[in-house]
């Protein structure tokens, strides 16, 4: 778990430098979902009960209702993500770069919004500097260009798949399964 926290913190703050330790570390996808992304989507649907701290109205099958729709959304949106990228990483990069290094690159970027929902959970007020910080993963993804192989001519292409099969879905998901939840 600590290798996934100094890669993650490495990414945030170096993203260049990010992708080159998490290439050097080498841990398999699987390794790093459980030891590192799991319980990053555990802490982060449990922080959707910290805002009961500061807003008396919300009802615990609300705080419920939210803290499961948050794991299952980052859950469902690697799964989602994983299928995606592996489908079309292939038509923006210059050699397939492989599942293990396309996983790990989602999960990476997915650990980072869900940290950011982390955060958002832990202000007692919607704050716009956190509203755009889902924007600089995409600053993350852009760095990642060389680690998953991509050709120079392909960027933009490339930002605009991350954008959508990794960026949007947790947001997607989650918005779907609060529209279908009765509460």
């Amino acid at each position: 778990m600590l290798k996934f926290i100094g890669c993650m913190m490495q990414l945030i703050i170096s993203p260049g430098k990010g992708w080159v330790d998490v290439a050097a570390v080498g841990e398999s996808p699987q390794q790093l979902a459980t030891s590192g992304f799991y319980p990053l989507l555990g802490i982060t649907a449990c922080s959707a009960f910290l805002p009961r701290i500061y807003d008396n109205n919300l009802t615990l099958p609300v705080l419920i209702e939210s803290a499961v729709v948050t794991f299952v959304s980052y859950f469902i949106a690697y799964f989602l993500a994983s299928a995606l990228m592996s489908a079309t990483i292939g038509k923006v990069s210059t050699d397939n770069p492989g599942d293990k290094k396309i996983n790990t690159f989602i999960l990476y970027n997915l650990s980072i919004l869900a940290l950011i929902t982390l955060i958002r959970n832990c202000l007692p007020m919607e704050l716009s500097l956190v509203q755009f910080m889902p924007l600089f993963v995409l600053v993350i993804m852009w760095a990642g260009r060389q680690y998953l192989n991509i050709a120079e001519g392909n960027i933009p292409s490339f930002l605009l798949l991350c954008a959508l099969f990794i960026l949007l879905p947790p947001y997607l998901v989650g918005y779907i399964f609060k529209l279908l939840m009765p509460i």
